[in-house]
């Protein structure tokens, strides 16, 4: 993921850089056209900046277990230029009551996505989003494998809460930390996920479509 994102980013910066540049490499004098060309180099930089934002996230995020705490430093919210922001948990495993999961469904761009979600309950009945993975397959962390940890060490098991839909934005793996949305039933759970399914495979035929069109060019 880290190198995923790492290539993104130098990608768009570099295709920014070559835009801003092309009217002098090539003697461009018409207004409209160099106009054309600086905005979308801009657009093209502030994407790599996004993917910037995003290797930041991916490289600050900790969930770990030391001795008998909960260490974890996780996004939360960002400013109004999408600048990650994160929270730091340090918390007792004996404080933690339950470990919860569950999928969630939204929309991007008026496709229907889906993304795991795992957040815990505390013996004072506060919830905590930790992290969300977007399923696909550039997953950011095993939350499968750190949910049964932390319900491992604080002798609960893991509970899934089942699948719901949101509108919590979980940019940069943010987990929302208030459940309210009510679970679907199972037909619903298996209609969202179908169309969550048609979604990725639109999007896996447009990046083929687009190295095809590169190759063909």
């Amino acid at each position: 993921m880290r190198i995923m994102l790492g290539f993104a980013a130098v990608f768009m910066f570099a295709v920014a850089a070559l835009l801003l540049s092309l009217p002098l490499l090539v003697g461009g004098s018409d207004p409209a056209a160099n106009a054309i060309i600086a905005i979308t180099a801009i657009i093209m930089a502030g994407f790599g900046l996004f993917m910037t934002f995003g290797l930041i996230g991916v490289v600050r995020t900790r969930i770990g277990i030391k001795g008998p705490n909960l260490e974890a430093t996780v996004p939360q919210h960002h400013s109004r230029l999408l600048v990650p922001k994160f929270r730091v948990i340090a918390l007792p495993i004996a404080q933690i009551r339950a470990v919860e999961t569950r999928q969630e469904a939204f929309r991007s761009f008026g496709l229907v996505n889906l993304r795991q979600s795992l957040s815990i309950v505390t013996s004072d009945g506060e919830r905590i989003g930790l992290f969300s993975n977007t399923l696909g397959p550039t997953v950011q962390l095993p939350l499968d494998e750190i949910a049964g940890a932390i319900a491992a060490g604080a002798g609960v098991a893991v509970t899934d809460a089942g699948t719901v839909w949101t509108k919590a934005p979980g940019l940069y793996g943010e987990a929302s930390s208030s459940w309210r949305e009510q679970p679907l039933d199972q037909a619903g759970a298996i209609k969202v996920r179908r169309t969550a399914i048609r979604t990725m495979q639109i999007v896996v035929t447009l990046v083929l479509l687009t190295f095809a069109l590169r190759a063909c060019g």
